[in-house]
């Protein structure tokens, strides 16, 4: 598990498969184990989200730029050099 951790979380397969290719030295695997593992990493990063709809909702603007739509981030925990804590576009 130390192994699959320390290379950036690839398949406990692949990690036991260089370990005895040679490819990784220092390390000893135990082939007592039943090789189920259970990652918390992993599992959260290949966690999904609901799809977003295709499909328009509500009349369209007739004319470009009276209505605009946009993703706000911020504020930055860090200030930039000169002290903001939002993005500027």
């Amino acid at each position: 598990m130390e192994l699959h951790c320390h290379m950036g979380h690839i398949s406990p397969g692949i990690a036991k498969k260089l370990v005895k290719n040679g490819l990784v030295t220092g390390v000893w695997i135990d082939d007592s184990s039943d090789g189920v593992v259970f990652c918390e990493s992993c599992v959260y990063a290949k966690a999904t989200q609901k799809p977003v709809v295709k499909e328009c909702e509500g009349e369209r603007t007739i004319k470009f730029g009276r209505e605009v739509h946009t993703d706000l981030w911020g504020p930055a925990p860090i200030a930039t050099i000169h002290g903001c804590h939002y993005i500027t576009m």
